[in-house]
């Protein structure tokens, strides 16, 4: 059995930070939060790829897909309905979980009062949303493309009653 990965290194604007896992209870709850922000995006995206949006994509590749301004919209349309105190939770916990590497070793981009604890965030948007999709697609992207919950409680998928 291979070992869980605990981190991931990433580089951005030449800046280089370690991003770990989310506690378990953490996760648990963005997890949620996120998935019911989402399910609406998907919902009505559906109509979209079933009138040939995605119809030179191949199966589990992203690389032929074309974006245009009706799914632009679409997204942005519901991903504008998330409450600020939503956005300010869901990136504060990513945040939390962002460390720069630095001479003097691993900084927290995030300290526990909420201020930035490395030099140049401030006003810096690109980068903080970087880290922040970096940490949420490093600490959830397991779960949707495994069996989501069916994989970890068995039998949860299944129409069968004992």
């Amino acid at each position: 059995m291979q070992a869980p990965v605990k981190h991931k290194d990433v580089e951005i604007g030449g800046r280089k930070f370690r991003i770990r896992k989310f506690p378990a209870r953490s996760g648990s709850f963005i997890l949620i939060k996120l998935t019911t922000i989402l399910m609406p995006i998907f919902t009505s995206l559906m109509p979209l790829f079933k009138s040939g949006l995605m119809k030179d994509v191949k199966e589990g590749s992203f690389e032929d897909f074309k974006v245009d301004d009706k799914l632009i919209s679409t997204v942005m349309s519901h991903l504008g309905n998330i409450s600020e105190q939503d956005f300010a939770y869901i990136q504060d916990q990513a945040l939390k979980v962002c460390y720069e590497s630095l001479s003097a070793g691993l900084a927290p981009v995030l300290n526990e009062n909420g201020t930035f604890g490395v030099e140049d965030l401030e006003d810096d948007t690109m980068l903080v949303m970087g880290l922040t999709i970096h940490a949420l697609v490093f600490n959830l992207t397991s779960f949707f493309q495994g069996n989501g919950l069916g994989g970890i409680v068995p039998g949860l998928t299944s129409s069968r009653q004992g």
